[in-house]
């Protein structure tokens, strides 16, 4: 078999390899010209061929869409994950983010009109993870659902400080340290990466769909993720449960 390097392509026979050597706008090149591939220095007569080439060549960081050449595969993920290739909007209040972990922290933070927040979301995702394949089992008091709140006063202060009551960290106003007591710092680890061997914990759901998203232990593809989530989030979660 011959195989192109130009091309990253093999042909059965040496005819074949040589007609699309001789066919193909790929290998149309001149000795002057503005179309200049960035990874190889190839130069093409056509704006059509140097794209052709660049879409088809191994070991080339370049968008499709954007006829776009990027100096790395790691800015060219970056590129694809931004809101150029990925949109997603909240489903109450509309507004737009760049992908599903996104519209998970601004619901998970209170900012939506809609009145969600990190412990409705949880809630909600418990109740539908009945099998705890991205929840652990937690043990809770009767009747809070996990909504126990810790409110510092002024008893808090230690003469220098407002001081937390459950770890070390100190304040210099009464505010501040209750923002800290209703932040997720102190919640419990309740979300886990249901892949096989991959062992990571979170606190919140978008902890675990941003891990999801990085296809870091390839539990699913990005563009997965995104296309379950505009359906809904409880359609993406339920993606992740049932594999």
């Amino acid at each position: 078999m011959e195989h192109c390097g130009t091309c990253d392509r093999w042909f059965n026979t040496y005819n074949g390899y040589l007609q699309h050597v001789n066919n193909s706008p790929a290998h149309q090149s001149s000795p002057v010209s503005d179309w200049e591939c960035d990874a190889c220095d190839r130069d093409f007569a056509t704006e059509n061929s140097l794209h052709q080439h660049c879409s088809s060549a191994s070991g080339h960081p370049y968008c499709i869409p954007c006829k776009r050449m990027f100096s790395s595969e790691h800015n060219l993920m970056q590129h694809m994950h931004s809101k150029t290739h990925s949109s997603m909007a909240c489903p109450f209040c509309k507004t737009a983010f760049a992908n599903a972990s996104g519209v998970i922290i601004h619901l998970e933070a209170g900012r939506c009109s809609s009145g969600w927040d990190r412990h409705k979301i949880n809630e909600t995702i418990r109740k539908l993870d009945r099998n705890n394949v991205i929840t652990k089992p937690m043990i809770e008091m009767p009747g809070y659902g996990g909504r126990m709140e810790t409110i510092a006063t002024d008893r808090a202060w230690n003469g220098y400080r407002f001081e937390c009551y459950l770890c070390p960290r100190e304040f210099g106003s009464l505010t501040g340290l209750n923002s800290h007591l209703k932040s997720p710092f102190h919640d419990q680890e309740i979300y886990r990466c249901p892949k096989a061997g991959c062992g990571r914990n979170y606190k919140l759901l978008s902890g675990l769909v941003q891990h999801v998203e990085s296809e870091s232990c390839g539990l699913m593809r990005f563009g997965q993720v995104q296309q379950q989530a505009r359906h809904g989030i409880n359609n993406m979660v339920g993606r992740m449960i049932t594999g």
